[in-house]
């Protein structure tokens, strides 16, 4: 029996880190890429599992393509709220920014001279915040499961029991003697 718990053991670690791997992963949406078509105003969304609040992450990369210094800047809002703003050159390399937002959509607003190329991309984790409600389910489900299967262990033993007692009772009904003289011929099983 403790064989068996430790088992259960096993699987509710099992299960809790799948769910924190999968809660801790970024969904990432390219805003501009070198490339593609650049847009001065790219809508994105924030979601949250639960709550209404989530993280996110922006990086922004802008080069020069002919070699010149170039100005740049970019803009994140969310209902006209200004979340995060900045303003540079091509030669401030990448630029990385984390912080929390409402849920909603963001736009983005990126500006640069021509010469330049911008490589944005935004990353969420929408399920950041569900990790300590997922752990909880996850493991009552995982502890139902393992009760489940010790309370269908013991039905099916009951109705083995069962068919057997109803076997031996039949057994036993055809054995009988019966009352007139002539009976069927024993025959070796």
């Amino acid at each position: 029996m403790k064989k068996n718990r430790v088992l259960w053991i096993i699987a509710l670690i099992i299960v809790n880190s799948g769910w924190y791997a999968v809660s801790q992963q970024s969904a990432s949406q390219e805003i501009n890429r070198p490339g593609a078509d650049f847009s001065g105003a790219r809508e994105a969304k924030i979601v949250a599992f639960v709550g209404d609040s989530s993280d996110f992450e922006i990086e922004h990369c802008f080069t020069s393509i002919n070699g010149a210094v170039h100005n740049a800047s970019i803009r994140v809002e969310l209902d006209s709220k200004v979340l995060y703003e900045w303003s540079g050159d091509t030669d401030d390399g990448c630029v990385t920014y984390s912080s929390e937002s409402d849920e909603g959509t963001i736009v983005i607003f990126t500006e640069m001279e021509d010469g330049a190329e911008s490589k944005t991309t935004l990353s969420t984790w929408p399920l950041k915040n569900a990790l300590i409600p997922g752990m909880i389910i996850f493991s009552l489900g995982t502890l139902l499961v393992a009760y489940l299967e010790t309370l269908v262990r013991v039905v099916i033993k009951k109705k083995i029991e069962k068919i057997d007692a109803m076997a031996i009772e039949t057994t036993t009904e055809e054995v009988t003697p019966t009352n007139s003289i002539w009976q069927d011929p024993v025959r070796p099983n």
